[in-house]
């Protein structure tokens, strides 16, 4: 199962989000975006996560499920 980010549960905020520094992989990103409300969105690289579920745990915002 793969970590989705639910977008409107998710804060987007790059110096707060743990789930960022928690990835042991690094799969879990920042990426800035003008057009998103922030200014910017978390994003996972499915070509790093490993679905070890650590992102679901971290999160602070309860916004990434598993599917």
């Amino acid at each position: 199962m793969k970590p989705t980010i639910v977008k409107k549960m998710c804060p987007a905020m790059k110096d707060i989000c743990k789930v960022i520094p928690a990835c042991p992989t690094g799969a879990m990103q920042y990426v800035a975006d003008e057009q998103e409300p922030l200014g910017g969105k978390i994003v996972v690289d499915e070509t790093r996560c490993n679905e070890c579920g650590v992102c679901v745990t971290e999160c602070c915002g309860h916004a990434i499920v598993m599917s």
